[in-house]
């Protein structure tokens, strides 16, 4: 039911290599955004290559230019996150991020007194026309005067895994949103929606999460369009001294106008489960029509990132919102003779277009003891039940 092969090798001796694939047409077009890192969420050496037969053949690697930009204002990084094809309205989405850092270098730092000197930003490029999303009032970007002040405090938004596509033609995407006085670790979620017919986005109401539920507010966000028509948004979040690791869960009933208040996502007999604070995805697959999540479930309360591991894809409970308990498949879990820091996260989900597999392509850090950033990027494929 499920295979693993290797993809690509490392980035070299003690770099990482990362992959994110992505169909960006109608047919059998793929890219691969691959980069390389050496430490948590720097990122160097990006590169873009693609395939114009479904992966069995490859372009070379051409490198990505100004991701990374030190200008006289600050730095800027401005992260590619691959794209997302809607085949009802024939519209190719590139996902970007802008991170700033007003005054100082890029990848600048200072967790160790809690300061935040960068701000994000969240575009949608629509077949190539670049798309401000935003939530509250403000201005728009403008590339002459990256870090203006209004512009670095309003609007401020990490953005979500995945965007999902409805019938009619609308578009939807999750965001963290960090209003003035919040920042990355206190954000809440706002699901933008584009209007089929007018092309413009509007945000839904805002909502947050009690920082006795989790320490750092809620991460990386994704939608999924349910089989009737409402809107499922799950949540990273990260525990604390009263709450162990969960993930969350939003509904709009309406169309993305409204988000419901944060849940915790739990199984479908109601029992609950323990997830690290960790990046998950859903697809749903065409064979059976299923919606399945890929996400690290635990069985033991996490502290903060950790265990990233195993990795397991189960089907969502569609009329309950929960994860069936019996569906799970164990994608990858750590080996006896691997050491316990190796991380099974990060990862990039495809469903094949022409076999109808879901495909998962995952960086395995920590999998070499001594050389925790060495890691290869290994391609999981699962097989669908008819």
């Amino acid at each position: 039911m499920l295979t693993r092969q290797r993809h690509l090798p490392a980035g070299g001796e003690d770099l990482a290599q990362w992959c994110q694939v992505s169909y960006i047409d109608g047919g059998l077009t793929r890219s691969e955004i691959l980069r390389t890192s050496g430490a948590s969420d720097a990122y160097h050496e990006w590169q873009e290559r693609t395939s114009p037969d479904n992966g069995k053949t490859w372009s070379d690697a051409r490198p990505l230019p100004d991701v990374v930009r030190q200008l006289p204002g600050g730095g800027m990084v401005t992260y590619p996150c691959g794209y997302q094809y809607d085949e009802t309205l024939g519209i190719r989405y590139e996902k970007r991020m802008r991170r700033l850092w007003p005054g100082l270098e890029a990848y600048t730092f200072r967790w160790g007194n809690r300061q935040h000197p960068f701000n994000d930003h969240t575009f949608v490029a629509e077949n190539g026309r670049e798309v401000f999303l935003k939530y509250e009032d403000g201005p728009d970007y403008d590339p002459e005067n990256p870090f203006d002040p209004a512009f670095c405090r309003t609007n401020c938004a990490y953005l979500g895994v995945g965007m999902a596509f409805a019938p009619d033609g609308a578009a939807y995407y999750p965001l963290v949103c960090q209003p003035e006085g919040r920042t990355h670790t206190t954000g809440g979620v706002v699901l933008m929606r584009r209007d089929p017919a007018s092309g413009a986005w509007s945000p839904s109401n805002q909502q947050y999460i009690d920082p006795e539920l989790s320490s750092r507010g809620l991460l990386e966000p994704d939608v999924a369009v349910l089989k009737n028509g409402d809107l499922l948004v799950v949540m990273r979040g990260a525990n604390t001294v009263t709450t162990p690791g969960r993930k969350w869960v939003s509904v709009s009933t309406d169309r993305g106008k409204t988000l419901s208040a944060v849940r915790e996502l739990r199984y479908d007999d109601g029992s609950s489960f323990y997830s690290p604070s960790s990046i998950h995805s859903s697809v749903r697959a065409r064979k059976n029509g299923r919606l399945y999540w890929v996400a690290n479930i635990v069985n033991r309360p996490p502290e903060g990132n950790s265990p990233r591991y195993p990795l397991y894809i189960a089907e969502i409970d569609e009329d309950r919102v929960a994860v069936r308990k019996d569906s799970r498949v164990l994608v990858d879990g750590r080996g006896e003779d691997e050491p316990e820091k190796v991380q099974l996260s990060n990862f990039s989900v495809l469903e094949n277009r022409e076999t109808l597999d879901i495909e998962i392509y995952l960086t395995r850090i920590g999998e070499i003891a001594d050389h925790f950033w060495q890691g290869a990027v290994y391609k999981y494929v699962f097989h669908p039940p008819a």
